[in-house]
């Protein structure tokens, strides 16, 4: 214990650096995460007396709040049938609950050591995003038709929607930290990464990487017009983004067949016509289902955490025979409105959202807060292994105070 007291500091940056790094990795070594949530959590319960532990989580407000997304599951093993489902997706969302009791007993990290962890994530961006680029020039016939069939090109980090959100934070976070870099060689690199992951995420063409970056554009010419009233500086990074944009959709036929592949996924969905193999209609329809299963089960306590999947999948079966892949809802409130009710869904919102609410001036949380939300309209983000590490990291991260 007094070698974790000495060394807190140290061990709790080491973990949170193979934290970062096992995001970019998790396909291959899925444990990398897990042992970096394991050893931060081991290195706050062992550094702090007991008493202490109780202490600091009940004054620390956000992470009291944030734990509650773990808690408010748990009723729902008591009328949830399949309670292999419900220890699967309990365990994802658990390091909500561990890590926010012990992270309550950290000290904040150091100016340096975060901004260390900024551009470490950066760096990783960066590679995978440069990496598929390369791929890309190298094969853009296939890859370019891949898009007109709901794919997108391949890149280390397999699940492309949670990529792409990752990578519009990079772009943010290097544009942020550019305009306080004072060595003039980092500052020029971290321009340059912003306009490459700029132009990156129009390339790679995912829906809500693309609405995330362009959330993140005004949330920046916000800052810019409304305190700084700088009017010329907002319609000048407005024309830079527009022209940039313009570019890559004229020399670059991904977002134009991803475009292309979006209208006829909705004309198809509008028309009733098979939604097999098409991303969007499949969301459609698994949010048609979501609100289904409530009406079906029960408004306020909702089938169970366990028994989502099942009945989500006989709602497929039965209506919707021919959709070889049958998605859960795929939108985080409508997930939780379907396994938890709108009782749950209320609580979940209020403690998973507390945190920002009591440091909305930290703009690198709001930003975080926003692109996590988008992928909340899109994907039951919080049921997969990287949606929750990455939710989770930079929420620890950004929300303690001094």
């Amino acid at each position: 214990m007094n070698l974790f007291r000495t060394y807190q500091s140290q061990i709790s940056f080491f973990f949170l650096c193979m934290w970062a790094i096992g995001m970019f990795i998790i396909d291959y070594a899925r444990i990398v995460p897990s042992i970096a949530m394991i050893g931060l959590a081991l290195s706050a319960l062992l550094s702090v007396k007991p008493s202490l532990l109780f202490t600091n989580f009940k004054n620390n407000k956000s992470m009291l709040a944030l734990s509650g997304t773990f808690l408010i599951l748990l009723p729902s093993v008591f009328y949830s049938d399949n309670l292999k489902y419900f220890n699967e997706k309990l365990l994802l969302i658990l390091p909500f609950f561990i890590l926010s009791f012990a992270y309550a007993s950290l000290p904040k990290l150091s100016e340096n050591k975060t901004r260390v962890l900024y551009l470490l994530f950066i760096t990783g961006v960066l590679a995978t995003s440069f990496m598929a680029f390369l791929f890309y020039l190298a094969n853009q016939a296939e890859v370019n038709q891949l898009y007109l069939e709901s794919r997108v090109m391949p890149t280390w980090v397999s699940h492309h929607p949670t990529f792409s959100l990752m990578i519009a934070l990079a772009g943010y976070f290097s544009y942020q930290l550019s305009k306080t870099e004072k060595t003039i060689s980092l500052k020029i690199g971290l321009l340059i990464s912003t306009f490459f992951l700029f132009i990156f995420i129009h390339i790679y063409s995912v829906r809500g990487g693309m609405l995330a970056m362009y959330a993140l554009v005004f949330l920046e010419l916000y800052h810019i017009i409304v305190p700084k009233r700088d009017y010329k500086k907002a319609a000048l990074s407005l024309t830079v983004c527009i022209l940039m944009g313009g570019f890559t959709y004229y020399f670059s036929p991904t977002i134009r067949n991803k475009i292309a592949n979006t209208q006829n996924d909705l004309n198809n969905y509008q028309q009733g016509k098979s939604a097999n193999n098409q991303s969007l209609g499949s969301r459609f329809i698994s949010w048609g289902n979501a609100i289904e299963i409530s009406n079906q089960t029960s408004l306020f306590f909702g089938c169970g955490l366990g028994d989502i999947e099942d009945l989500n999948n006989k709602i497929f079966k039965e209506k919707y025979p021919e959709i070889e892949k049958k998605i859960i809802p795929h939108n985080q409130f409508l997930y939780y409105l379907a396994a938890i009710g709108l009782i749950g869904t209320i609580i979940f919102a209020i403690c998973f959202y507390f945190p920002l609410f009591t440091n909305l001036s930290n703009r690198f949380l709001l930003a975080h807060y926003i692109v996590i939300s988008i992928a909340f309209l899109g994907e039951a983000f919080l049921t997969t292994q990287l949606g929750a590490a990455f939710s989770l990291f930079f929420i620890l991260l950004l929300s303690r105070k001094q």
